[in-house]
């Protein structure tokens, strides 16, 4: 993700969270050492029919760790897979970075983030009571480690 992908993320970003992150919150993670930050075009998914950024994800390295921010798809381009796949690649990329796990908190009502979670072998380690400042809701903490083969 560059600035000059901002725009089309916020309009994604808008459409995905009842909190949205505006303009500094994503240039912030731009100028952020730690941050790892990408975007899927639709061009590169011969499956889908849509120009310009299709997903996009945030993350953040601390040490050895890798916490999911935000990841979000366009509403045109949604229930199709492209959230399991983009993802699936991203943390394959981190991983291969000395990353052994990802992190992340998820709404306990977000029941397709659930699902895809688990799919990609995320694990519930815990649960954030009234984590979420705009409706209290908890948020369910789940990790998922990287096995590494021994040389």
């Amino acid at each position: 993700m560059t600035g000059n992908h901002i725009e089309p993320v916020l309009a994604i970003e808008q459409s995905s969270f009842s909190s949205p992150w505006g303009k500094p919150a994503f240039f912030s993670e731009l100028a952020c050492a730690h941050s790892r930050n990408y975007v899927l075009p639709g061009s590169t998914l011969p499956d889908v029919n849509v120009q310009g950024i299709v997903a996009y994800t945030c993350m953040r390295v601390v040490l050895d760790e890798i916490h999911l921010m935000k990841i979000a798809v366009a509403p045109a381009c949604r229930r199709l897979g492209i959230a399991y796949r983009f993802l699936r690649d991203c943390l394959n990329l981190t991983a291969r970075q000395e990353i052994r796990s990802a992190f992340l908190e998820v709404r306990s009502s977000n029941i397709a983030g659930l699902c895809l979670y688990r799919k990609l072998g995320f694990e519930t380690i815990g649960n954030r009571p009234g984590y979420y400042p705009d409706s209290g809701e908890a948020a369910i903490i789940m990790k998922k480690t990287f096995y590494r083969r021994k040389p």
